[in-house]
């Protein structure tokens, strides 16, 4: 069997990372650099929900170094990752559990409720989000993705190790966490049949990528797990093509 490989492509679509906990402000707003690292990359076979990936099986591993899903032109390919010369013949995944790290390089600007916030300058914490400022030009930065906090949906969850490591319940972002687990359905299931193959791609949108949390016109204020910018997880569509 040849090997086929996820093609990880640009699409500029939604992305939504909100807590259902109750805030002051709570936007996000559109990234203009936004780079990221996947890990780990399994399949998740047939009986497989948001919350769960049923008897993962890995195609992908190691560092993909750093993609910018922000600044590819459409249909263009920004990276390879994984294989599927181990999928065993005749059996169906309808899910897919990508592990990304939760920091990111990202720029851009969102709204606080009051003002323009953009990013102002990396400050390295893992459990707390980032003060931005208010005017001038948005600075390329380090932040981590998702709040540090419960209720974030069941289609992610932080864990410590990718692969093997301690993972938190769906919908719960720990604050030590290095890596977060994303979930999502195919568009139709993947069944390897011999000699067909099947051509399988991962679209990433940026247009609500930097999140805001906390007081209104909170930009520049003192920043903490629940105050301040962080990095919104990917919208990841992915899509089977015969």
């Amino acid at each position: 069997m040849s090997k086929i490989k996820f093609i990880i492509l640009l699409t500029i679509t939604s992305l939504i990372f909100l807590s259902t906990k109750s805030f002051a402000v709570n936007n996000t707003g559109e990234a203009t650099a936004y780079k990221i690292k996947m890990r780990y990359l399994e399949l998740c076979e047939t009986g497989s929900t948001n919350a769960n990936c049923k008897n993962p099986l890995v195609i992908g591993t190691g560092n993909s170094g750093l993609i910018n899903i922000a600044d590819t032109a459409a249909g263009a390919t920004a990276a390879a990752y994984g294989d599927l010369t181990t999928v065993p013949i005749g059996k169906s995944y309808t899910y897919y559990q990508v592990t990304l790290e939760r920091k990111v390089i990202i720029s851009g600007s969102v709204s606080d409720g009051s003002n323009t916030c953009l990013t102002n300058a990396s400050d390295f914490s893992i459990d707390t989000a980032e003060r931005g400022k208010v005017g001038g030009t948005a600075n390329t930065v380090e932040l981590y993705m998702a709040m540090t906090t419960s209720g974030l949906g069941d289609d992610i969850n932080s864990i410590d190790t990718p692969g093997t490591g301690t993972a938190q319940a769906a919908g719960t972002v720990d604050d030590d966490d290095e890596y977060l687990q994303v979930r999502g359905k195919f568009t139709k299931a993947i069944t390897i049949k011999d000699g067909k193959l099947p051509v399988l791609k991962l679209a990433f949108g940026t247009t609500n990528a930097l999140g805001y949390v906390g007081a209104s016109g909170g930009c520049t204020a003192t920043n903490g797990e629940q105050q301040g910018l962080y990095g919104a997880a990917p919208d990841v569509t992915a899509t089977v093509v015969d």
